[in-house]
């Protein structure tokens, strides 16, 4: 299929999917200076958006796309996916206290600013 048809099948746009390409995320073949994708690239692309959903940089995306490449399937595969996804869920982690934090300040600011409209 070419790009048209992928990005219809994929639900997705142009621009998006020549970002994935130029990031060697997708890699579908070229025939007369179109590419064609195949299953494997909707696959492949299903991929990414779910790895994308779960915060995942580009980064790491391409880590685990790599992994997945040279030890597909194998323990040391899983090994290195279960680091990454640990080190993101630290990252979340951390996220949360930061934004709990936020959320305090704003609370104290919220609270501040409703005594001064009430002592009016």
């Amino acid at each position: 299929m070419q790009l048209r048809e992928f990005t219809a099948a994929a639900d997705t746009t142009r621009d998006t999917v020549r970002f994935y390409i130029e990031e060697d995320l997708l890699t579908p073949n070229k025939s007369a200076g179109k590419y064609v994708f195949t299953r494997q690239e909707i696959t492949a692309y299903d991929e990414i958006m779910q790895l994308k959903q779960l915060g995942f940089s580009i980064e790491l995306i391409k880590k685990i796309k790599q992994q997945h490449d040279i030890h597909c399937s194998t323990s040391e595969q899983w090994q290195q996916n279960l680091a990454l996804v640990e080190k993101e869920i630290q990252r979340a982690e951390h996220e949360l206290k930061r934004i709990a934090q936020r959320k305090e300040k704003l609370i104290r600011v919220s609270n501040q600013l409703k005594n001064l409209l009430m002592a009016q």
